[in-house]
């Protein structure tokens, strides 16, 4: 890996990756949801919304997605609750190319206001195909049920529906005037480049932006427990939680392996029990999440109306009692998994992208998926044991749970 800090702040690194004939350019910016004020909500969404809608070179969303057809290109932008991030994977003989579209599309966008009127209709959209659908919508909701009394932050990234419907082209653009600034932004060239395409991206990604940056923001637990919705659904879904630690804790890597073994695969705690023993539900899967300031462990699944009660019930008894019952080969396979898992992604240049960029981004440091998966591997079974019976208090579940009119 190779790395250099540009004049105008922005953070450099070029991964080469052996063998690879994809190249992935990816630019992160912390501009985020966990940033928001309340007049503000969804607005890092909608801003990311906007990346693919026109430029001042290109000025029309079809020029801008006929430059990527043409070239087979595969483009993506992604907001998160601390950065958002716009990539374009395609072949090396692409790259100058590539570098110039994501620099042009997060500096140059012109956001027409036929384009932002549409394009609240498309986020609107999406905020109803999330409600209309818990199995995709939940853990987000969970995330604002936890979190949303915080004064600072949209827990929910997308916003609701009242704000949205009233987002104009001004107020996008002054959003992004008042975050955007290059000493937070890193750009990341992964898979099949070298040392000089440096200076490719230094001459093009040469513009300066002064905007605030903000570190870290004040957190509120939601006091409320429990919530109860009835909703035009044919089966039930629900979803648990406890408020946890940030990525700043040392026990974030305990705590991918207890998420693991909990409800992480096919062959976990609650997956098993849930699913395959019982038969009462067609999904089981975690929606744990951290940020800098806080987190969650979290489990959602979708289950017969008639067992939902029972499943809360087994849900709670496996998560209060695996602190003492987690065993030695539950710990390995955990680890084994986690290392099967991420050996697979260590091909693609997409994830290397991602990964370094966000580390050296949101945790000012670059590292690599090989040095945390040693650390993770020293995990004992004494500190999972002892997490467990931290994070699982009667008292701190959070319960949510959806029903059918």
């Amino acid at each position: 890996m190779i790395h250099k800090i540009l004049k105008n702040g922005i953070k450099l690194a070029v991964v080469p990756i052996e063998g690879l004939r994809a190249v992935t350019v990816e630019a992160s910016v912390k501009i985020g949801a966990k940033y928001e004020e309340p007049q503000e909500h969804g607005l890092s969404h909608f801003l990311e919304h906007m990346a693919f809608k026109g430029t001042s070179k290109r000025p029309k969303q079809m020029d801008v997605f006929r430059e990527m057809d043409v070239r087979g290109a595969d483009f993506n932008a992604e907001t998160g609750l601390e950065n958002t991030s716009y990539s374009i994977t395609t072949v090396r003989s692409n790259l100058d190319w590539a570098v110039d579209m994501v620099n042009d599309i997060i500096f140059n966008s012109i956001m027409p206001e036929d384009e932002v009127k549409k394009e609240r209709g498309v986020i609107c959209e999406e905020i109803k195909m999330y409600k209309d659908n818990p199995m995709m919508g939940l853990g987000s909701e969970m995330m604002k049920f936890v979190f949303g009394k915080s004064k600072l932050g949209c827990f929910n990234i997308s916003g609701e529906l009242d704000q949205i419907q009233k987002v104009g082209r001004e107020d996008i653009i002054n959003f992004q005037n008042k975050y955007f600034n290059t000493e937070a932004m890193t750009v990341v060239l992964a898979g099949n480049v070298q040392e000089a395409d440096l200076k490719l991206v230094e001459s093009i990604f040469s513009e300066v932006r002064t905007g605030k940056v903000v570190s870290k923001v004040p957190i509120e637990i939601n006091g409320q427990m429990k919530s109860v919705e009835s909703r035009q659904v044919e089966g039930g879904h629900l979803a648990l939680a406890v408020p946890s630690f940030g990525w700043e804790s040392d026990k974030r890597y305990t705590a991918r392996l207890l998420d693991i073994i909990l409800s992480g695969n096919s062959s976990s705690r609650l997956f098993s029990e849930i699913r395959s023993n019982r038969g009462w539900a067609y999904y089981v899967f975690p929606i744990s999440e951290m940020f800098r300031e806080a987190g969650m462990w979290g489990v959602q699944a979708g289950v017969s109306l008639a067992n939902l009660d029972d499943a809360v019930k087994v849900i709670k008894e496996i998560i209060m009692t695996v602190g003492k019952t987690i065993n030695e080969d539950e710990l390995i396979r955990a680890k084994n998994y986690l290392n099967g898992r991420i050996e697979l992604h260590l091909d693609q240049s997409e994830f290397w992208s991602g990964y370094v960029g966000s580390k050296w981004l949101l945790e000012d440091r670059l590292t690599t998926p090989m040095e945390e998966l040693k650390i993770i591997e020293k995990s004992t079974l004494g500190e999972v044991r002892s997490l467990a019976n931290d994070l699982f208090k009667a008292e701190e579940i959070r319960e949510m749970t959806v029903l059918a009119k």
